[in-house]
């Protein structure tokens, strides 16, 4: 077995055995009463039992239980003698990924979100039900209605399947420009903007950045908080690079806020690679799920492509040519008359590659990195901006006293500048 097939069975014993022990704390019997309960004293049943035998427990290997388990929570279907199903959406406890503090502000921000967009013309699923404390079947669960459909597979819809998404997406679009918001970050309740959920942005496992009433306020206490945790050693993947980066996005953060075309906040799914998207065999859009995460944010960025759009391999090449489909997408809101949207769709690469991989959101492999920053200079300076090893070596030396303070404090005063600059170029030219 080579590495990497064994590196991936692994994980997959170690993910299937965390879900497993997931499954085990869960009172299912409990979770049915409550269901019940809730649900005008109907009696339900969980398909996920059906052949658990006398343990009462799911199986994690069943396909049933994988299908509908993502990398945060397991879904569990609860069906009732009505005919009406719901999910029961049971969390991941797991303190290496976040605090319970912290883990308790997303769900509750989730369940904000939903209920905020339940007031509008955007399906999406009911929530019935919320608790963060274990007591009640054994983790912090949320029981909500599940929705018909399949997640759509972007890749695998045809180009007329794909217009018709995008149509439909547009009408979404639309819909969450009417709801403006005056500050960004995460909603905390139905209509009321708190602090940032996304996990990079907590400070402590109860406190998280935001809300912002400006963008630049926002964008500057990111970058300064990620910057922090680069020095801290907190995010030492690449650090030097990262540093060097986060001190070009500082540079150039005055040239990207007078682009923004407007002063309020829009919601925004965090992770629209396409599954998030409920459709019908006919491709009729039934729902939007997964809204964890989900903030609001400038309207230039809020309004550009989803990501299930990007021609993904130019991407992380660091072209920041469009797809045929987003150029569509485009076209089909001057359709409308919507010019200023359609803009957002052609000029929003800036903006999605300045925020697209802070340090904090995780860093890639090295080529990758150097890649995806090449096209952020691209999308701000032009085609004709150099090699990457020369921007960095010109960077070091231009924020030479930061750089040095930086390489102080994380190496302990051990090394020289000329020296880490000696090594690294070394290394880099090795790789070319």
């Amino acid at each position: 077995m080579s590495f990497r097939d064994a590196f991936f069975a692994a994980y997959d014993s170690a993910r299937k055995g965390h879900l497993q022990a997931l499954l085990d704390k869960v009172d299912f019997n409990a979770l049915r009463s409550i269901a019940t309960r809730l649900h005008d004293n109907v009696p339900c049943s969980i398909p996920a039992l059906l052949n658990a035998g006398e343990q009462a427990k799911p199986d994690a290997e069943s396909k049933q239980v994988l299908d509908q388990t993502g990398g945060q929570n397991c879904n569990i279907d609860i069906c009732f003698a009505d005919g009406v199903v719901w999910i029961a959406r049971l969390r991941f406890e797991e303190p290496t990924v976040l605090p319970h503090d912290a883990q308790t502000t997303i769900s509750i921000s989730e369940v904000g979100t939903l209920k905020f967009l339940s007031q509008t013309n955007i399906r999406v699923p009911e929530v019935f039900y919320h608790s963060s404390d274990e007591s009640e079947i054994g983790t912090p669960y949320m029981l909500m209605e599940k929705l018909p459909g399949k997640p759509l597979q972007w890749s695998d819809a045809s180009a007329q399947q794909k217009t018709k998404v995008m149509e439909q997406l547009a009408d979404v679009f639309l819909e969450l420009e009417k709801h403006p918001f005056p500050a960004t970050g995460s909603l905390s309740q139905a209509g009321v903007v708190g602090p940032f959920t996304q996990s990079h942005m907590f400070v402590s496992p109860s406190e998280s950045l935001g809300p912002f009433s400006t963008l630049k306020e926002s964008l500057t206490a990111i970058l300064t908080h990620e910057i922090d945790m680069i020095k801290g050693g907190e995010l030492s993947t690449l650090a030097t690079d990262n540093f060097l980066t986060h001190l070009w996005r500082l540079e150039h953060l005055p040239s990207l806020l007078a682009s923004a075309t407007d002063n309020h906040f829009y919601l925004k799914h965090a992770d629209d690679k396409g599954d998030h998207i409920l459709i019908d065999e006919d491709y009729n859009i039934t729902g939007i799920i997964d809204w964890e995460w989900a903030s609001t944010e400038t309207k230039n960025f809020a309004f550009s492509s989803p990501c299930m759009m990007w021609p993904v391999a130019k991407y992380y090449d660091g072209s920041n040519e469009l797809s045929q489909e987003e150029h569509e997408f485009a076209q089909m809101f001057q359709r409308r008359g919507r010019e200023d949207i359609a803009q957002m769709i052609l000029q929003g690469r800036a903006w999605q590659r300045f925020l697209f991989f802070m340090a904090g959101a995780g860093v890639p492999p090295y080529d990758d990195f150097s890649n995806l920053f090449q096209g952020l200079r691209r999308s701000f300076e032009g085609e004709d901006i150099g090699s990457y090893l020369e921007w960095r070596n010109h960077a070091s030396e231009t924020n030479e006293a930061s750089f040095m303070e930086f390489e102080r404090t994380r190496t302990g005063g051990s090394h020289l500048t000329s020296r880490i600059l000696e090594v690294h170029g070394s290394q880099e030219r090795n790789k070319e």
